[in-house]
């Protein structure tokens, strides 16, 4: 739709880049760069060029960015007005969470909760740890489910253990390692490493080893963990990742989990999250509920207080 191109094109302006405003949206640059031509040609003038530090753009494309940002600001304010004085009694859920809480628990939480509930309108985002935590804050989202939460998170928001994971090293099974069970900490630095972006588990799991006196080799940081799975799909070395992140491929063989001798395991727990300050709509506290039977159904997991009771051969994060 035009309005959806327009919306684009205003956000990328606001970045300034098409590589930022496609990681935000977990979609390739080519995708948005397609969309903005499409803009491009329904008004045939040409919006922005590139430049080596993102894009800039032409006077038509600033004259575009006023005019589309005021129209937006417009629908907004009608919507808002629309929705309060005339809209039905229809009940919302927004829920967030990072990647991993993503790709495992919520999808099928989220499937049975629309199951039993058909009557309340679902809205499921995911991204980086920073912005989940930005959008409870700001009260985008009425609850999340957060990996490895920050330490102003747990202090500020009502916060439950859910699950814990544990991190995993793996190739796919044409790699030259998939025949070995097991290699040492000191064979990691003839091996290129593919590994998520961000300070979070795995970076800790890296800085251990360099503390080791490891020379690593980390040839790609990757923004999500299906990137990383792609990766190594092409042989481009070990992939790390949680193991939760590796369920299906595991079940259907189509990867080899690899055991590193000597190595600690790393752990991180996740979270329901809410705001404490304000009661949950019906519709989220039901959505809790489910959840805390979905826990209770699992293996007990080890919560983020206990886990310095646990072996020292583990890491708690």
């Amino acid at each position: 739709m035009l309005l959806d191109r327009i919306e684009l094109f205003v956000n990328v302006a606001k970045h300034q880049s098409v590589a930022k405003t496609a990681r935000g949206m977990h979609v390739s640059p080519s995708s948005v760069s397609q969309r903005l031509r499409s803009l491009e040609n329904d008004f045939g003038v040409k919006l922005y060029k590139r430049t080596s530090r993102g894009i800039e753009l032409t006077d038509a494309g600033r004259i575009m960015l006023t005019t589309a940002s005021q129209v937006l600001h417009q629908l907004s304010t009608l919507r808002e007005t629309l929705n309060s004085n005339w809209a039905t009694d229809v009940q919302k859920l927004s829920v967030a969470a990072t990647y991993n809480p993503s790709a495992k628990c919520l999808p099928s939480a989220i499937a049975a909760f629309q199951k039993s509930h058909p009557e309340v309108k679902v809205t499921f985002l995911t991204s980086l740890r920073r912005i989940v935590e930005r959008w409870l804050r700001e009260g985008e989202v009425d609850l999340a489910m957060l990996q490895s939460p920050s330490e102003s998170c747990l202090a500020y928001f009502f916060t439950e253990h859910f699950a814990v994971d544990t991190l995993v090293f793996f190739v796919y099974p044409t790699h030259p390692l998939a025949k070995k069970s097991k290699i040492t900490i000191h064979q990691l630095a003839d091996i290129p490493l593919i590994v998520r972006e961000g300070r979070g588990t795995t970076d800790k799991l890296l800085n251990l080893l360099r503390s080791r006196g490891l020379k690593l080799n980390v040839a790609l940081r990757c923004a999500t963990p299906i990137s990383v799975k792609a990766a190594v799909r092409r042989k481009m070395g070990i992939g790390i990742l949680f193991h939760n992140m590796l369920d299906d491929e595991i079940r259907h063989k189509e990867i080899k989990l690899i055991k590193v001798a000597g190595l600690p395991r790393f752990v991180a727990n996740s979270y329901i999250v809410f705001d404490k300050t304000k009661a949950l709509s019906p519709a989220a506290a039901e959505f809790v509920g489910l959840l805390r039977e979905m826990k209770s159904r699992r293996k007990t997991p080890v919560p983020l207080h206990r886990l310095a009771k646990v072996r020292n051969s583990t890491h708690r994060l």
